[in-house]
Formats: C-alpha cells, structure tokens, sequence
C-alpha cells in the first residue's frame, strides 16, 4: 500500500500530464486519510476552481496555507482566484507572500503587478514590472504590461515601444500586435492635431463653447477657476462661458482679475440664495446660450492634455453625441503639483507624475464632456432634478445610451487638482439620497418612458432655492 507521500507524487505526476480526473480523484482519497495535507488541499482546491467551482477551490487552498505557509505555489495560486474574484486586496497580499518565499517569481510578480494596476496604485505596479523586467528581459507579458499602462497614461509613442520590445521578443505575440496597431493610430492622431496648431500654438476649437459652472465656495476654487481659464485660453482658440447660480453680485471678476474675465463670457442666475448649486439647471441654462455646434462641460477643478479637448470634438463632429475627453482615469493631484500646473499652465508635469498619486476612478463619468448641442437639447439637457452634487453625470451618460445616441471616450487620462470640498461637494450634502434615487428611477425606463419624461418636461425644474 502506497504511502500519503508516494500518493502524492503519483497524484501529483496525473496532474502534470492532464489526467484531472484520475488527479482529483487521488488528491480526494488523500484527505480521507489525511484531511489537514495541505499539499492535497492545495491541487485539489485548484483543481476545484478549474473545474469550475471557484469558491470551494478558494477555500480550499485558503486552508492549505493555513496548514503550511511556506509553500510559494499555494499563495500564488490563491492570490489569482482572489484575484479574478475581485478580492483584489486580498490578491495583492497573497502574491506579495509568495514572493517573499520566493523572490524570483516571474510570473507572480506579473500578477501582482496586474492587481495594483486594477486599483489604481500604478507607480506600485511600474515598479514592479521595472524590477520583473530587469531581471527576466525577455518576460513578454511584462512589456506587454508596460505598454498597457502606458497607453492608459495617454503616452502612445511609449506604449509603441514596448509592445515592440514585446514583439521582438516573441513575433508570435497577437495581444502585443493588436495594441501595437492602436497606438500607433492614437500617437497619428494626436500627431496631426498638434501639427495643426495655430501660430501661436493654440487648437482651433471655435465651434465649441466651453461651460465651466463655478461656485466660490473656498479660496481653492477661485485659484482653480483662474489657472483653468487660464489654461484653457493658453491653449485653445474658444470660447469659454463662466457659469454662476448665487444671489447676489459674481465671483467671477475677483476670482479672474479683471483682464481674464474679460476674455470670456459670463452668465450668472441670481436666484439660488443657498449654499447648494443647482448645476443641472445652470448647465442647461448655458447650453442655450451657447451659439456653437458643440459644447463642452469642464469642471473648475480639472485638466485634461489639450490634445484630448481636439480628440473629443472631432469625435462629437464623428456622430457621437457625447465624448468624453479622457479615458475614464481620473487621478487626484495633490500638494506642489497643484500649485507646479499654476505655474506651468501645463498638463505635461502632471502626466508625468500622476502614477504616484490616488487614482479617484477607472471609468468615471465626471470632470469634462463634450456634446453635440443640439442632440443634448433634443435629449432633454441635464436633468435639473438633480441638486447640489452627486449622480448628475452618471444619469446624463446613462439617458443618452438608453436614447440609442453614441457616447464615446477618448485615449488619456484626467488630472483632478486638490481643493477645499464643503458640503456642497461631497457625499454629505443633504440630497444626495434624492439624487441617488433619481437617477435609479432613469435606469428602470425604457427608451419611449425616457421621450415620454423629455416631451413633457419632467427633466426640468425651477432654479433652486430657499424658498423650494
């Protein structure tokens, strides 16, 4: 009668050659015998999740390593289930236990460079690949990896070279091609915008118009509204449109100085005498004011690459009726990198830094988009049921879907600056809950439900005030 160790060499020797279900059925009748063998629990736990059952796999190994620590494979093979389970925490620490048992561990350092990148620690995750690939130069998923990252980063001629680096490596690598393929076009692209500049460096933006809805509600916002104004003007040829919902007198010219303000145009509603904006119904309110084909949303407190204002207009003049100008990456600059983009009027400084910073969202919805006018006013506006802060943006993306009109993104992150967030601007502004459910009752209406609300006005309210 063979020995548990012998067992498992034989187990162990069917696994290997694909034989899972003479495997399985060992690996089994070792734990009758032994249930704490945390080398059974280990390949039947995977073999559990290959065959479909990842939780009981989960557990499984989860148990083995709590049997034996000291076994690599396991917390390698436990931080993956974890991992595709969206426990991406818990992935992170598994594999980071398996390389400390194991410090040269390609494959799990590849992993745990993919986790950190999937919740936004990207600096994390360029260090490690930097580490991976100084020591196994020809692992090709780390290149492949590092052209990912770099496209996310909206930095197409570096994504192009790794994907190379990768192809050069193994000619065989489709993933690698295809990417290769769409950078490329991405680099052309943004290449003939930046070739089409005007004399004086700016993009010719004249058909659009864009919104920015301010409220002086901390010293940060009227710096913000400044250096973006600034910003936008340094580097396009537009029209920028300042929007305010406040009684009494603007903002504005003390926020701007009285040269900068005259460089734009204003609209201010003076009868919101609250602390909350009602920016719903100012947008829509400037959205008719507006006298160009496209208008384009863009928080006081957000910076795109000028490239990508140019990328979602001439997406909006493809036939979408949204675009945003940023790929959904919304990254969080805080402290001298702030005050470095007042200085520069640049968004190149905080390209190259924004790895080290939070990232805020992967697919946000918010800071900027871009609109066909007239196919925005045809769907309703903004939905002014909406008050103060919170869900607005995502209900404008998902009502448009739903109408069947196209909402599209463009390659390139967005940098939001760090300022002061009153109430008005957070989840503890009192109508939050009232926001959350509307837009909830959006989601559950079909496309004719949603006509119906626009032809009979129900997206529209008055201004907000004290008074209701």
């Amino acid at each position: 009668m063979a020995t548990i160790e012998e067992a498992l060499g034989i187990a162990l020797d069917h696994l290997k050659a694909g034989r899972q279900a003479e495997a399985m059925d060992l690996y089994g009748r070792i734990l009758d015998a032994d249930p704490d063998n945390p080398d059974a629990l280990h390949r039947l736990g995977l073999l559990a999740a290959l065959d479909g059952d990842r939780e009981r796999g989960m557990a499984m190994i989860a148990r083995s390593v709590e049997r034996d620590g000291g076994d690599a494979d396991a917390h390698f093979n436990l931080g993956a289930l974890l991992h595709v389970a969206w426990r991406t925490e818990e992935a992170i620490a598994a594999y980071r236990r398996a390389l400390a048992l194991r410090p040269d561990f390609p494959d799990a350092e590849y992993h745990l460079s993919e986790a950190l990148q999937a919740i936004g620690r990207i600096g994390e995750a360029l260090e490690v690949l930097d580490a991976l690939l100084a020591r196994h130069p020809h692992f090709v998923p780390g290149w492949r990896q590092k052209g990912d990252i770099e496209a996310d980063l909206g930095r197409p001629g570096a994504a192009v070279s790794f994907y190379e680096m990768a192809l050069a490596i193994d000619p065989r690598d489709e993933g690698s091609r295809e990417r290769l393929a769409a950078q490329a076009a991405v680099y052309r692209a943004r290449r003939a915008i930046l070739d089409g500049a005007g004399p004086d460096g700016r993009l010719d933006l004249r058909d659009v118009t864009v919104l920015v809805p301010f409220r002086a509600d901390s010293a940060d916002r009227k710096r913000n509204l400044r250096w973006i104004v600034s910003f936008l003007l340094k580097h396009a040829d537009t029209t920028v449109l300042i929007g305010e919902d406040k009684a009494g007198p603007s903002d504005v010219a003390d926020a701007l100085g009285p040269e900068l303000a005259a460089r734009c145009r204003h609209l201010h509603l003076t009868g919101n005498d609250t602390p909350f904006t009602h920016k719903a119904h100012l947008l829509n309110r400037m959205v008719e004011a507006a006298e160009t084909p496209i208008v384009a949303l863009h928080d006081t407190d957000v910076v795109v690459d000028p490239v990508q204002y140019a990328l979602a207009r001439d997406a909006v003049r493809g036939g979408a009726a949204m675009a945003f100008p940023y790929n959904g990456l919304f990254f969080w600059i805080l402290g001298r990198e702030v005050h470095r983009f007042g200085h520069t009027l640049s968004a190149a400084p905080l390209n190259a830094v924004c790895p080290r910073f939070p990232l805020m969202h992967r697919d946000s919805p918010g800071g900027g988009a871009f609109f066909d006018r007239a196919a925005l006013l045809a769907a309703g506006g903004y939905n002014e049921r909406f008050v103060s802060w919170g869900y607005e943006d995502d209900e404008i993306v998902e009502r448009l879907r739903r109408l069947g009109l196209r909402v599209e993104r463009v390659p390139g992150p967005l940098y939001h600056l760090e300022h002061a967030r009153p109430e008005n601007s957070t989840h503890r502004n009192p109508f939050i809950d009232a926001n959350k459910a509307e837009l909830e009752r959006i989601q559950a209406m079909d496309a004719d439900a949603l006509r119906a609300e626009i032809a009979a006005g129900r997206l529209r309210r008055p201004l907000f005030s004290s008074a209701g």
